[in-house]
């Protein structure tokens, strides 16, 4: 099988976006438990010693999976995880696709329920579609404040080139990835307005 090839959109006008819609069929939820320890250990001797008990935490995650079945037949899986989406068999939904447009691969970021006119974002999606602040940059600026602090023995330059990078993220790229999530957003959200005219044209013929 070929890897999926994910290319991270930098500009809005690499964006490439699609819809499918269909009915809602085998719709199922379910929840799925994960368990942590961590901590715990000690010693017994001659002498008595200490136990400490390992700290248990666990969490829930809320899987959701359905198909949409096209006009035409075809049926495409939808599988959520920890997504709040109201639906059930028989419901009309709307999927909305985002990604670069180089790719062949758009990632699921919005879903819209034309019965229950409720829409969702897949959060999860924008991390591959947008990426995160630069990582290549953060290296890069980690390596040359540890070579000031232990080369030059300047901690001082240390906590400056760290707080350039920290300024750089903040006012830079974290900007630049909020302008990004905001024009798939817009977009999503004319797409599934075109949607549901259709839906209601539909309808009404």
């Amino acid at each position: 099988m070929a890897k999926t090839r994910t290319t991270i959109v930098k500009d809005p006008g690499d964006i490439k976006m699609f819809t499918r819609s269909g009915v809602v069929h085998g719709s199922k939820t379910w929840t799925s438990t994960q368990v942590h320890s961590s901590g715990g250990g000690g010693y017994v001797g001659p002498q008595g010693g200490h136990v400490h008990a390992a700290r248990v935490t666990s969490g829930n995650t809320t899987h959701d999976a359905f198909f949409l079945v096209g006009e035409d037949g075809k049926e495409i899986e939808i599988k959520l995880t920890d997504v709040s989406f109201g639906v059930r068999d028989g419901h009309y939904v709307t999927a909305v696709y985002s990604g670069h447009q180089r790719d062949e691969w758009q990632w699921l970021s919005h879903l819209h329920n034309h019965n229950t006119d409720k829409s969702a974002k897949i959060s999860s999606a924008y991390r591959k579609i947008v990426g995160n602040p630069n990582v290549l940059i953060f290296f890069a600026a980690m390596a040359v404040a540890i070579a000031l602090g232990v080369f030059v023995r300047s901690w001082k330059l240390f906590l400056i080139t760290v707080a350039i990078y920290a300024g750089y993220t903040l006012l830079v790229e974290s900007p630049k990835l909020r302008a990004l999530a905001q024009a798939i957003d817009k977009r999503a959200s004319d797409l599934i307005d075109e949607s549901v005219a259709k839906a209601r044209a539909r309808s009404d013929a």
